[in-house]
């Protein structure tokens, strides 16, 4: 069992449930008014916690209900997008008619999905659906082939049908990834909807979403793979065009602690050690605590648009990875 993802390795063992299970199995009324499906979602979602706590594996026994919390929560996404607010930049278009800073519209790409073997040992083998677009645009994006095209429609059914075969063929979860999910939460609820297995939902985000789609989501994510790239402002709105940076993703990351298990990724940059690494690693240890999972990254190359960022032009030194590690493994206990 992983320290911080206990529940996490339960679902694994077949002795807890997948959140996106327990909500496909609560009946609700469905309702046209948009003002009241609301209200009933806010209603369920005081109650979900307490039925969470007492579900049991025997509730996989029972048939999904016609119109579930899970249902409700798709129909409220897709709603949504009509003065869309997924991410905190808050653009407010109608994805059903234009796009947005994420070059969305109401319907979702992905690039790739396939069993990873690359992610952190308790995820292996993660099954990972790349979802193409983000809600950031970083200068140095390791994926800018993924966040910059379109490539194959994400399919709801056929996607749930994938998600159940690499269960069978050994994923210890499925991880939305991209590009980001954030953009692509009201199709990963219609994929949810349609999987059958008992697996781990995994959120690998930028953490940059709203309260509003935290209300939605959270219910039925096991695990935030939470990036925290910055520790300040103004190295986020340089390099990711992200503003309000420190507010938004300590916000989420709090939010998440009480709503799911994390585990944190922190990718080190040249020259940025000391003003986002070492605050990075300090806020999380005082917020979140010693025992968070933790993956402090050291793969950084430059790509994409990094050439014309002298100071984040090249990889890392020796001296810039012991540094890190040594702020790293002074504060937090739970390193991978």
């Amino acid at each position: 069992m992983v320290i911080g993802l206990e529940r996490y390795s339960g679902i694994n063992r077949g002795e807890e449930i997948a959140k996106f299970q327990i909500l496909k199995r609560i009946p609700v009324e469905k309702v046209e008014e948009t003002v009241e499906r609301f209200k009933i979602h806010s209603k369920l979602k005081k109650e979900f916690k307490k039925i969470l706590s007492e579900s049991s594996p025997e509730i996989l026994k029972e048939e999904p209900a016609k119109y579930s919390l899970l249902h409700l929560k798709a129909d409220l996404l897709k709603e949504m997008l009509k003065e869309c607010h997924f991410c905190e930049r808050r653009c407010g278009i109608n994805r059903y008619e234009t796009k947005g800073f994420c070059k969305c519209s109401a319907r979702s790409y992905y690039s790739s999905e396939f069993l990873h073997l690359g992610e952190e040992p308790e995820l292996v083998p993660s099954h990972t659906i790349f979802f193409n677009r983000c809600t950031f645009a970083c200068v140095f994006c390791q994926n800018y082939d993924i966040v910059y095209s379109d490539d194959l429609i994400a399919d709801p059914k056929e996607l749930a049908t994938l998600i159940d075969i690499r269960y069978r063929q050994g994923s210890r979860n499925v991880n939305f990834v991209g590009g980001n999910p954030d953009q692509h939460a009201h199709t990963i609820a219609e994929i949810l909807l349609q999987v059958n297995s008992n697996i781990p939902v995994v959120w690998n985000s930028n953490m940059f979403h709203s309260e509003e789609l935290a209300e939605m989501i959270e219910d039925f994510v096991d695990v935030w793979l939470g990036d925290f790239k910055y520790g300040n402002n103004d190295c986020a709105l340089r390099y990711s065009k992200a503003p309000r940076y420190m507010e938004v993703v300590t916000r989420n990351f709090l939010r998440a602690k009480e709503n799911g298990e994390l585990l944190i990724r922190h990718l080190v940059m040249p020259n940025h050690v000391e003003c986002c690494t070492a605050r990075v690693v300090e806020w999380v240890e005082e917020n979140l605590g010693e025992n968070v999972r933790f993956n402090l990254m050291f793969q950084y190359h430059p790509t994409f648009k990094a050439y014309d960022y002298p100071e984040i032009s090249r990889r890392l030194t020796g001296e810039e990875m012991r540094r890190a590690h040594e702020i790293a493994s002074r504060k937090l206990r739970n390193l991978v």
